[in-house]
């Protein structure tokens, strides 16, 4: 599809301009409308109405409802006015068609007494039949509109109601428009597809709305320009990820069956797949690898990105793999230096070097020292990878694990540290096909929906208060069996929260389950080295019960765990719910997550929590919970709602987003990322800010 670029290089005068000066619109409103934001007549037309209240059809006088909403058309046989205070009340006398009258008043609108004086009207409002005999039924009227002689009613059913700022009346804003679109039509940016209307006529299809099934079709319109716009940026990414090839890492069929054999785990079918994928990517001479791995708690990600960071190591080069916390970036160090301790002749194996913010100055020179000079083919760490100080000799594969705490600039900026590395990014919260669209549209994608054998199912309940009690005798009765669990809390201190934090949780565990129950707390603030003996402890068995934030939420794994306490689930999304379910149930023992209330019998929280217990499949979770939060959290742009978004919503319309993508990288192949930038800015004002908040992540 060609790129349209008709005006491009005139500009707009009226749509780049403050509309200052337009009829209505003095110095007081032109300010007020640059205080909200709206700093020129281009703003003003993409300040969209956020919802329409549909105008009641009018009717005689005789057929008005005492108490109920009513509408009539008439002529105003006199107006008056009387004022007190600062209030005031315009008094009309109007007859309809059949010749009754009926008195409409209108409040705090004095100019209203002479400008609709002898006018033909349309009035509608609340209405009022005084008991009296004789007496004129009345209207409070809240709308009102001057009609043409003749004219039995509005000319639309609809009205578009907007957030305006003080001082600005719709009657006066929708006005303003209606001049705007008249006077300087804002121009299309792309090409037309078949039947669709221009641009100019769906801003007047949604702020003159003649009907909402026209307002739906121009609003089916601008949310495709937004779709269209934002697949731009993601053609840009797959051609900037494709535009250099990089060194071939080639996994023969003897290397493929040495990878094999020093894996600690016999691969399932769906790893097996993933792996014949990830050969093919990485012999690729053309581009580098860019993928994207999901699979569900406890699916076997990790065992994955071992056999990536081992194929480079088998080609004589480098593999590196970053984790969002310093608790996960050590438990992946810790398997390797397994994994290689068991599978080279001792001492032949590939060096592990540890990188993160934590340790002694000496230790972190010395583990980059290493990679810098090669002596580790194996480097773990936290964001420290990015830094401008770190170096590899040799670096083919980047891998980045739980791939949702990282934005793309971080990911891009990880890998930049090799001569075009290949690059696996790997996430436990499933990516909804929203956002497989969309944040993650660069990359290809392989799917773990399989999980290992020898996996117990979980079961997750809802407690409520008064059967707390026997849960907890439960829950001391399989500690006495052997089995350990997590307490998991919001927050860490009483003085953050009143109920549920990791100190006043820790006494209440203590108290339920009895002196001769081990129970021990982690978080986020504390030492280094004491966290680590305690979280060594659980692993041991020494500890049955691990209070914690949700520092645990990834990474942890211990197979004997069999439950999982939530005091406050209402304060966790539905994807970290499910993670923190993840933590049990990872070995022969079957897993319990409890959740406890009291929870309100409606709202979102309890919406999450019905929903986790009605199913234990991650990606099932994931599109619910999109649904329930928006993309913007999942996205990390902010903490709820769409990402910046003027009408496209990426949930229901996720189809329109798969049908512009196509067509928005085969249009955008080719271009500078110069001119991509000026061609999605010519779509909204807000498809910049979207493509940020993409860029940045979390």
């Amino acid at each position: 599809m060609p790129i349209v670029t008709r005006n491009a290089a005139k500009p707009q005068q009226l749509l780049d301009r403050s509309p200052q000066g337009l009829p209505g619109i003095g110095p007081a409103r032109a300010q007020a409308y640059a205080a909200a934001g709206l700093y020129n007549c281009r703003d003003l037309l993409y300040h969209l109405p956020n919802r329409y209240r549909m105008r009641p059809e009018p009717g005689p006088v005789a057929a008005l409802v005492d108490g109920e909403r009513g509408a009539l058309v008439g002529q105003v046989l006199r107006s008056s006015l009387r004022r007190r205070g600062r209030r005031s009340t315009v008094s009309l006398r109007v007859r309809d068609d059949s010749g009754d009258e009926a008195l409409v008043l209108l409040f705090n609108r004095a100019y209203l007494a002479k400008s609709l004086a002898k006018q033909r009207v349309w009035v509608a409002g609340k209405v009022e039949r005084p008991a009296a005999d004789g007496a004129l039924p009345r209207l409070l009227a809240a709308d009102y509109e001057r009609l043409p002689e003749e004219a039995m009613g509005p000319a639309s059913s609809c009205l578009p109601i907007y957030r305006l700022p003080v001082g600005i009346a719709p009657r006066v804003h929708r006005k303003l428009l209606a001049t705007i679109l008249e006077a300087d039509p804002p121009s299309e940016w792309r090409d037309l597809e078949p039947g669709e209307p221009t641009l100019a006529e769906a801003l007047t299809a949604i702020h003159l709305a003649d009907d909402l099934e026209s307002a739906r079709r121009a609003r089916q319109r601008l949310a495709y320009d937004e779709a269209w716009a934002l697949s731009l940026e993601v053609g840009a990414r797959r051609a900037a990820l494709a535009s250099h090839g990089a060194p071939p890492v080639k996994v023969s069929e003897t290397l493929h069956r040495k990878l094999l054999a020093k894996l600690p785990h016999t691969p399932t079918a769906a790893q097996a797949r993933v792996f014949q994928e990830l050969r093919a990517d990485l012999a690729e001479k053309r581009r580098p690898m860019g993928r994207l791995l999901q699979g569900d708690v406890g699916s076997g990600k990790t065992l994955v990105a071992f056999y990536a960071l081992l194929a480079a190591v088998g080609c004589g080069r480098q593999g590196a793999i970053m984790a969002p916390t310093e608790v996960l970036a050590m438990q992946h160090a810790t398997a390797l230096e397994e994994l290689v301790a068991s599978g080279w002749p001792e001492g032949n194996g590939p060096r592990v070097a540890l990188i993160t913010g934590r340790g002694a100055a000496a230790e972190k020179r010395a583990a980059r020292a290493a990679a810098a000079d090669g002596s580790a083919k194996l480097i773990v760490g936290t964001h420290s990878l990015q830094g401008k100080r770190m170096e590899f000799a040799d670096l083919a594969v980047t891998v980045v694990d739980e791939q949702h705490r990282f934005g793309v600039r971080q990911r891009m900026r990880f890998r930049g540290k090799g001569e075009e590395t290949h690059l696996l990014v790997m996430t436990a919260t499933p990516i909804p096909r929203t956002l497989s669209l969309t944040a993650y549209g660069e990359l290809d994608v392989s799917l773990l929906d399989e999980l290992p054998p020898g996996r117990s199912p979980r079961v997750t309940r809802y407690v409520t208060s008064g059967k707390q009690p026997a849960m907890w005798r439960s829950l001391a009765k399989e500690i006495s069996a052997g089995g350990q669990g997590y307490v998991v809390c919001p927050s860490i201190s009483s003085q953050e929260e009143e109920n549920h934090s990791v100190e006043s949780t820790l006494e209440l565990v203590r108290n339920r389950l009895g002196p001769d129950v081990s129970v021990g707390s982690v978080h986020g603030r504390m030492p280094a080295e004491e966290r680590d003996r305690v979280l060594d402890a659980f692993r041991a068995g020494e500890l049955s019960v691990l209070v914690a934030t949700v520092i645990v939420e990834v990474g942890l794994d211990v197979a004997a765990a069999t439950f999982v306490v939530i005091p406050d689930p209402a304060r966790f999304g539905l994807a970290t719910l499910h993670q923190i379910r993840g933590r049990v149930g990872r070995g022969e023992r079957p897993g319990r997550c409890l959740l406890l209330g009291p929870l309100s019998s409606a709202g979102p929280s309890r919406e999450r929590v019905d929903a986790l217990c009605s199913t234990d499949d991650g990606f099932v979770l994931a599109e619910e919970d999109l649904r329930l939060r928006g993309p913007g959290e999942m996205l990390g742009t902010r903490q709820s709602g769409m990402p910046g978004f003027l009408v496209l919503d990426p949930v229901s319309d996720v189809e329109l987003l798969a049908v512009a993508r196509p067509r928005a990288i085969k249009a955008g192949r080719g271009l500078s990322s110069e001119k991509l930038a000026k061609l999605r800015e010519r779509a909204f004002p807000s498809t910049k800010l979207v493509v940020e908040n993409l860029l940045a992540g979390g």
